[in-house]
């Protein structure tokens, strides 16, 4: 796992995500402000970033779906908004990407598996529930399910997208719980080659980090 002060001499690949100086306007005062971290392929990249709208203000930066007040950021050097757009999926971002707490697991998933490009039919949601030992679950309200599946489960249909090479999964501290199924998700898809940014508090991002060093 690497960390927003990781070593950034090695030069990017067509999956490096860099993030230079970045701000995002708010009402009053920017969002968040002079952000700058560099994220692999193959790497849990964590950034600590202050929890609710900063998170979610940073997570739109990255991939491109927010003009900046300044700095850049770029996947493989390019930074045309609409291939940082092509090329990432937002993770369970407040307000944006994350699910209705009320929705069923198999509408969740229905709607996933589309967004992804994937077949949606009730036959296709229903074998990937199955696959997922979710198949009882299936007519459950979506905050039933604990906190870690959530949150692998949303990881897994973003990362199904043919075109996505960068996950932004942001603030999954907010709905408690144990990191460590998402965070051997996340780890598992960046061995795949993606690149998986993780946006979350200070606090959780030393908890992460701790948790890495103890499984090494």
């Amino acid at each position: 796992m690497s960390t927003s002060e990781k070593d950034t001499s090695r030069g990017p690949d067509l999956r490096t995500v860099v993030v230079d100086d970045v701000s995002v306007a708010g009402t009053h005062e920017p969002f968040v402000e002079h952000v700058a971290f560099t994220a692999p392929p193959g790497e849990v990249t964590v950034v600590a970033t202050d929890p609710g709208i900063p998170q979610v203000a940073l997570a739109l930066a990255i991939g491109g779906r927010v003009e900046l007040l300044r700095g850049r950021v770029s996947i493989g050097g390019a930074a045309d908004l609409a291939d940082l757009q092509l090329r990432t999926r937002l993770v369970d971002v407040a307000d944006v990407t994350a699910p209705e707490d009320s929705i069923a697991l198999q509408a969740v998933v229905q709607e996933e598996l589309a967004l992804a490009e994937r077949p949606a039919s009730r036959k296709a949601v229903a074998a990937f529930l199955r696959a997922h030992d979710l198949s009882d679950r299936a007519a459950r309200p979506w905050e039933q399910l604990p906190a870690g599946t959530r949150t692998s489960l949303l990881l897994e249909l973003g990362a199904m997208h043919p075109q996505v090479r960068v996950l932004v999964l942001a603030g999954p501290e907010r709905h408690g719980g144990d990191h460590v199924r998402w965070l051997d998700t996340c780890q598992r898809l960046a061995e795949t080659g993606l690149t998986v940014i993780v946006l979350t508090t200070a606090a959780s991002a030393a908890a992460l980090t701790t948790s890495k060093e103890h499984a090494a």
